[in-house]
């Protein structure tokens, strides 16, 4: 075959045949850059994981500058020392507790009403300047009225990560619904939906996104709401062992809390990442 038919194989093709036929697609190799991302990737989060730790235990070895920074060996000997007081794992237990139950009634509370006020578009317009003045105010500044309502049990937390959750759960839907293709909406009432299958046949799957993006965003903050509050009044909890060790000028105790509540987060968020993965499978399938 000569550099003409190499050059373009549809077009010789239709030369000698005498019919019209489409080009040969040829499919675009991935450069091995891409190829071995999947490999290299992992590995060089491990060395940077530990070369961190690496860094800071040579800091903390400093004699002048352990007590502001500690060390990942004094971090672990404290995880350890709570670990067999017991106080680690209830104290991981309760927060959890509080976070995800304030984290689901946040998200479907926040979801729920965004969705509605975001379809409705003159309650929208009624009602979103009243969202955004609660909104403003700082969820630390209610947490006091929160231990007047509920007193220093679970009920404070929860509500204190519930409301934290709420808002960001609620602005990015009601955004996402916001920006539902109308003249879909008009196609489809033309074809005969009525508004409710409307919205649940387009406007449901069109703001989906949107709705897991502020999922996502809500699901550490849920932590922070519920540390806040152990902050302001607890027995239990990691937020209720971070203060303690605070109080007790324990940088060690301190790190231990922070690192802990960091592993817990980057739990939920892979364990989230899988579910977004599996209620977006129909986006990858469409563009397959």
């Amino acid at each position: 075959m000569n550099a003409e038919q190499n050059a373009a194989p549809g077009a010789y093709a239709a030369a000698t045949t005498g019919e019209a036929r489409p080009p040969v697609y040829q499919p675009r190799r991935e450069s091995w850059w891409v190829t071995a991302e999947s490999t290299w990737l992992p590995i060089a989060q491990v060395l940077l994981a530990v070369a961190f730790l690496g860094l800071w235990q040579l800091v903390g070895s400093i004699k002048d500058l352990v007590f502001y920074t500690s060390s990942p060996l004094l971090v672990a000997k404290q995880l350890q020392t709570w670990s067999e007081q017991g106080v680690l794992w209830i104290g991981l237990q309760v927060t959890m507790t509080e976070a995800m139950s304030g984290f689901a009634i946040g998200t479907v509370a926040g979801a729920s009403l965004g969705f509605i006020l975001g379809w409705v578009r003159l309650c929208g317009k009624l009602l979103e300047p009243f969202v955004l003045m609660f909104y403003s105010v700082p969820k630390i500044a209610l947490g006091p009225l929160f231990v007047i309502f509920f007193g220093i049990g679970l009920a404070t937390k929860v509500a204190l990560a519930a409301l934290v959750v709420f808002f960001l759960v609620f602005f990015t839907t009601f955004q996402g619904v916001r920006q539902v293709d109308q003249e879909l909406i008009a196609i489809s009432r033309v074809l005969g939906a009525n508004r409710w299958q409307a919205m649940i046949k387009i406007g449901l799957p069109s703001s989906t996104v949107w709705i897991l993006s502020g999922v996502k965003i809500a699901l550490p903050n849920s932590l922070i709401g519920a540390v806040v509050g152990e902050f302001l009044a607890a027995t239990k909890g990691i937020g209720f062992l971070i203060s303690t060790a605070s109080a007790d000028l324990n940088t060690s105790g301190v790190f231990a809390g922070v690192i802990m509540l960091v592993m817990a987060s980057g739990v939920l968020s892979v364990i989230l990442r899988v579910v977004e993965n599996h209620v977006l499978a129909w986006q990858s399938a469409g563009k397959s």
